[in-house]
């Protein structure tokens, strides 16, 4: 009889691997999911971006900035983050 214990022991392993296998599907079909959804987000807040001519000379600015003072910019960035956070809780009221 150890060859049928081996055989259900085998059973039971081929069981948890196809378990396994189809958790892993759900794990990867929710991520691609959540990637879509952000990359969605990100190209409505390109798309609003590029309409707005403030938007897109204020990107111009920031840019030519971040250019010439690149080496300083660790000063300067989470002032930068803080007036954007700032910006974007008053647009959205």
């Amino acid at each position: 009889m150890p060859e049928k214990s081996r055989l259900t022991r085998l059973a039971e392993q081929r069981q948890l691997l196809l378990l396994e296998a189809e958790l892993h599907r759900n794990l990867i079909t929710l991520e691609a999911e959540k990637w879509r959804t952000a990359l969605s987000e990100l190209s409505a807040t390109r798309t609003r971006v590029t309409h707005s001519p403030w938007m897109l000379a204020g990107g111009a600015v920031a840019g030519l900035v971040t250019w010439r003072y690149w080496r300083n910019l660790k000063r300067w960035a989470p002032a930068a983050l803080s007036a954007w956070r700032w910006v974007r809780s008053m647009t959205r009221r």
